[in-house]
């Protein structure tokens, strides 16, 4: 049996798109437009769970802040969850996340990021 096709969603503070409209230009000037004063988010959800993540989210830190927070949830079949989340400065490295995980399916190595689902319980 062939590996499903995603299709994905992507939700930012000024819009929505859906499959045919997302495209690695859109991703990358969504995230180079984040303003630090200014709460901008860009959150790319698949159509079916990838290796049991159901979205990645970037948004800036707040106001008086310069960082951004980059955000992975994974839900698994027993219906229970895990959500980490990651700080940086670089906007050049939340886009590449989010273009690997939009074009080639694959997850940020979320090894090192926090551990923050106790936050949503």
């Amino acid at each position: 049996m062939g590996k499903a096709e995603l299709t994905y969603k992507l939700i930012t503070d000024h819009a929505e798109y859906n499959k045919e409209a997302i495209e690695a230009s859109l991703i990358t000037d969504v995230i180079y437009g984040f303003e630090p004063d200014y709460e901008d988010f860009i959150v790319l959800e698949p159509s079916l769970p990838l290796e049991n993540s159901i979205y990645l989210q970037a948004a800036t830190e707040g106001k008086g802040m310069s960082g951004f927070v980059v955000e992975i949830r994974f839900v698994y079949a027993d219906d229970s969850f895990k959500h980490y989340d990651y700080k940086t400065t670089d906007k050049g490295e939340i886009v590449r996340m989010f273009l690997e995980y939009w074009g080639a399916q694959k997850l940020p190595d979320h090894s090192q990021w926090n551990d923050i689902t106790s936050t949503f319980e």
